[in-house]
């Protein structure tokens, strides 16, 4: 990965939490914990780095399509991306995206809404396979994803829930999915754990900037 890579994740973490309006390129360098000079050596100015920050989440929906074809090898990887998906964005982050780059705002709207499309159009292979349960919709269980998901994640912004509690409970969520969604027991490969970790890691380098 290299410096530039590591700023972008680093400026991904910043503007979630705490936005960007408000803040300038000074702003920054100092929550980015580097020195002017040097954010001025990838960035010419704040467009760039919020046009940086959207991108890193549409070149994730490249990388990590929706599968075709729901099989019992792409189950959990595929259920796994698409918590991280949910739990990627804020609602500060939309809001600011939207007032301040409104056309950046309708590409990176468009993406995640064509993802959520193709994970629908997945459950309902899934169900068709007798894979997930289909005692419920497929548009319940994609609802019920976001609205857990963002909860947690919302009680941990507004310190209603320690960040120790909100790791908790979004481990529980996966198990609680494993065994309640899927209609197999389903064998957590070594890969999957190794990607839940590198949530679990995403998850702190982002909130643990909440300010208490």
């Amino acid at each position: 990965m290299t410096p530039k890579e590591e700023l972008i994740i680093k400026f991904n973490h910043i503007i979630l939490i705490q936005g960007f309006s408000n803040f300038s390129m000074v702003d920054l360098a100092k929550k980015a914990d580097i020195s002017r000079a040097k954010l001025y050596l990838y960035f010419k100015n704040k467009d760039e780095i919020v046009q940086s920050v959207v991108n890193r989440h549409m070149e994730f929906l490249t990388k990590y399509p929706i599968p075709k074809q729901a099989e019992n090898e792409n189950l959990l990887s595929t259920i796994l991306n698409s918590l991280l998906l949910l739990g990627s964005s804020t609602e500060l982050f939309e809001k600011e995206l939207q007032q301040k780059y409104p056309q950046l705002y309708r590409d990176f709207r468009h993406g995640y809404d064509q993802y959520l499309i193709d994970l629908k159009s997945f459950y309902q292979n899934a169900q068709q396979k007798k894979l997930v349960i289909s005692t419920v919709s497929a548009d319940f269980l994609l609802y019920q994803n976001k609205i857990c998901i963002r909860g947690i994640l919302d009680d941990v912004r507004t310190n209603q829930i320690s960040l120790e509690k909100g790791e908790q409970y979004l481990r529980e969520y996966f198990i609680y999915q494993i065994h309640s969604v899927f209609t197999k027991d389903l064998t957590v490969s070594d890969a999957v754990r190794e990607f839940g970790e590198v949530i679990v890691k995403e998850y702190y380098d982002t909130y643990s900037l909440i300010e208490h």
